[in-house]
């Protein structure tokens, strides 16, 4: 139940990692279903940590863990209801006596089979439910049957009919049609129809239950879509309707990466366990390891420049590229930016202290027009960071590489790869275009440690997750 759980806030863009999906099933183990407020007010505290998902949270339990409605009985009193093998009137009032209506679940969370079981500690079937009025035991009977029918792969609203037909069935609907069938055979016309208005409400219960889990699941899916489809398409074909998704999908992808690579950094920054000097330092206490020792590897963060072509198509990528980029301010090493088209200009501080958007905008304006000239604008990095390079730094050009028939600049970057330690060109068009009229990537590439095409969002993220595992 706990994994299902999680997918639910997950598709409620509520951010579970695997370690707090590990505590939540801690939380069922412990607390069980026996007080709901108290299991939602941990499961709270472990799982949602801003205001926006503490209310998303609380929506999707209070949909999530929602007992079915009551299932009006199938018999009109208890002095009406026939006298079976299976149930006798001492276990109706043991059932009565130990809360009827109650639901019953195990320490974590799950209804255990024993749920549905009559007194005598046989399974009951669904016509004895019906009959009982047994909602504990049917509540156990609906989860247990939604888990076999595989409802927690329902993706469409139109497969409710047919998940809704399938739990019926994995609760014994065709034994309880049966059960109606023999009724009506031997003159008890009036308990099947009883039966059957109990099976007619059970289904509108159970049909309930599966709206709401298909809901629940399915909650944000165009969104979710929308956004992967916008990941993939190159940037320089993004509509400007797209915008504002991409900006909060650029947020959100930069955010995630920032986490991962944090982790990394504390890791790297704590070191690993250095069993000789932790054995020495604690031979006063009999060997017990009260003082650890680590072995600790400085990291020798890289320096990164940046140049970016804002002529153009190439405008679209670098402007998202940039906006990548200074979203991991926390864990990207420290950035030098310059933007160019006939000349090349450094950015840095305007990206670091005004608004990102606002900064790019005018960056776009200030060095975005006129005709591309790789020659001047690799001088004018050359004069601006040349002395400053050494191997502790990455060069990382952005651009398609097309002169226009002009100086490409090569031999300046050749200087850069000769100190750099690594130099890496990203270029928006395709491979199989490169080298092709005015494009200079031959003679560019020949001076990069690594060169590759870069048109969309997956590939930014790429380049950057590479980018910070080698700086970890």
């Amino acid at each position: 139940m706990i994994s299902d759980f999680v997918r639910i806030l997950r598709a409620a863009d509520i951010r579970v990692s695997p370690a707090e999906t590990l505590d939540a099933a801690e939380i069922f183990s412990t607390i069980g279903f026996d007080d709901r407020q108290i299991l939602k007010n941990a499961l709270g505290q472990t799982l949602a940590k801003t205001e926006m998902e503490k209310l998303a949270f609380d929506e999707a339990f209070e949909s999530y863990f929602r007992l079915p409605e009551e299932t009006p009985p199938a018999m009109a009193s208890e002095q009406e209801q026939p006298d079976t093998d299976e149930t006798t009137d001492d276990d109706r009032s043991a059932e009565q006596n130990s809360g009827e209506g109650q639901p019953q679940e195990g320490a974590s969370g799950e209804p255990q089979a024993g749920d549905a079981q009559a007194g005598d500690g046989q399974p009951q079937s669904l016509a004895e439910m019906l009959e009982n009025n047994d909602s504990a035991a049917m509540q156990a009977a609906m989860q247990q049957a939604a888990t076999a029918a595989g409802l927690e792969n329902a993706k469409l609203f139109t497969q409710q009919g047919m998940f809704s037909r399938r739990i019926m069935e994995a609760m014994g609907l065709l034994e309880l049609e049966a059960r109606i069938r023999q009724m009506n055979e031997g003159g008890e016309t009036e308990q099947a129809d009883r039966l059957r208005e109990g099976r007619a409400r059970l289904f509108d219960a159970v049909q309930d239950f599966v709206e709401r889990q298909i809901a629940m699941r399915t909650k944000n899916a165009g969104r979710l879509l929308r956004e992967d489809a916008l990941s993939r398409i190159r940037l320089s074909n993004l509509d400007k309707s797209d915008m504002k998704i991409m900006r909060e999908l650029i947020r959100k992808l930069a955010k995630r990466l920032a986490s991962r690579h944090s982790r990394r950094r504390k890791k790297a920054q704590r070191g690993f366990l250095d069993i000789r000097r932790t054995m020495r330092a604690n031979v006063a206490f009999d060997g017990n390891l009260f003082n650890l020792a680590w072995r600790r590897v400085k990291i020798d963060r890289p320096k990164l420049i940046v140049l970016c072509d804002v002529s153009g198509s190439v405008a679209a990528v670098s402007r998202f590229f940039l906006m990548f980029l200074y979203s991991l301010d926390e864990v990207m090493p420290k950035t030098r930016s310059f933007v160019f088209s006939n000349r090349a200009g450094e950015i840095t501080e305007t990206l670091q202290n005004d608004d990102l958007e606002a900064a790019m905008e005018a960056a776009l304006k200030q060095y975005g027009g006129g005709s591309t000239d790789y020659g001047t604008s690799m001088m004018d990095l050359a004069e601006a960071t040349l002395d400053a390079v050494d191997k502790k730094t990455t060069i990382l050009v952005l651009g398609d590489a097309r002169s226009n028939y002009g100086d490409p600049g090569h031999l300046v970057l050749k200087e850069f790869y000769e100190r750099a330690g690594r130099v890496i060109f990203l270029n928006p068009e395709p491979e199989s275009v490169w080298d092709t009229g005015d494009s200079e990537m031959k003679k560019l590439g020949a001076y990069c440690t690594r060169k590759q095409t870069c048109n969309s969002v997956k590939h930014v993220e790429r380049v950057l997750d590479d980018l910070l595992r080698l700086s970890s």
